[in-house]
């Protein structure tokens, strides 16, 4: 029996929606199972099709926290799942806008104020982190597997387009310098059925959390996702030594957040190493 299938008694799951300006979010609160242990967590979903693969894995985690006596927030921003607006209108400014507002509902109905923590996986670990340098509420990171240069991360999106043409078109009519350009003139790239835009392309471009230390200090987990035996990558190493408090590991597991035989309900090893830390700290 894994840890999600020995949960005895379920937590409480509120479905909600809560204001960002002129759109709604969309979000679940987990409350805690027995007596409260003071923690709460805002869970940062991936990008675009990631999102969606790694839904059932974020699930069973958040209901394993909430077992064990932590508030947890799952939301969908802006423009995805039920929330209101248009992906394509998303940006690296409205996603960190929408962790704010999660970060506010969250200490609102959990009545905790400080010492929130993010979790995130890919691109949603590159956002807990940016939101975590803006936000004093913020006191615990957890960062699943990020991306920590955005500019290489656009790229490898651009080339998904560009390997639909080719099944598409057996052609690539625009490449990506192209495909940069019509962003620029206010077209969208569509990248595995999701539309980007310039702002969006433009900003997470721009992100390289390596630069410079942090000023978040609070406890900080890196884990490295992959293969049994696979070597640090120099981009995590990194990345621990911009943060006082960083600590890196590895879980040896398959990309759920990818499109793979295995249909991961929970990640077992990426899950233990991720509450072992929890509890130390």
């Amino acid at each position: 029996m894994d840890t999600v299938s020995a949960i005895t008694t379920p937590p409480i799951e509120t479905p909600l929606f809560f204001e960002n300006g002129v759109y709604r979010l969309f979000g679940i609160v987990h409350q805690p199972v027995g007596a409260p242990s003071g923690a709460a967590w805002v869970f940062c979903h991936p990008f675009a099709e990631e999102k969606l693969l790694a839904q059932r894995v974020y699930v069973s985690f958040a209901r394993l926290l909430a077992a064990r006596g932590a508030w947890v927030m799952r939301f969908d921003a802006m423009g995805n799942g039920d929330s209101e607006g248009q992906f394509s209108a998303a940006s690296v400014d409205t996603m960190l806008s929408d962790i704010d507002c999660a970060i506010h509902y969250l200490e609102g109905v959990s009545g905790i104020s400080r010492g929130i923590g993010l979790l995130g996986l890919r691109f949603g670990a590159t956002l807990a982190a940016l939101a975590a340098e803006r936000s004093p509420k913020v006191g615990r990171l957890v960062l699943w597997d990020p991306i920590v240069d955005g500019g290489k991360y656009m790229q490898e999106l651009l080339r998904i387009n560009l390997t639909t043409q080719s099944v598409v078109y057996k052609e690539i009519r625009h490449n990506r310098e192209a495909l940069v350009g019509m962003m620029k003139e206010g077209a969208t790239v569509n990248i595995d059925g999701y539309e980007l835009a310039y702002p969006c392309y433009e900003q997470a471009s721009a992100i390289n959390l390596k630069e410079g230390r942090k000023r978040f200090a609070g406890p900080c987990l890196i884990v490295q996702v992959g293969k049994d035996g696979q070597p640090i990558h120099p981009d995590l190493k990194a990345l621990q030594e911009t943060y006082p408090g960083g600590d890196l590991k590895s879980a040896v597991e398959e990309p759920f957040w990818k499109e793979i035989k295995r249909w991961y309900r929970a990640a077992p090893k990426l899950f233990d190493t991720t509450l072992a830390w929890v509890a130390a700290r």
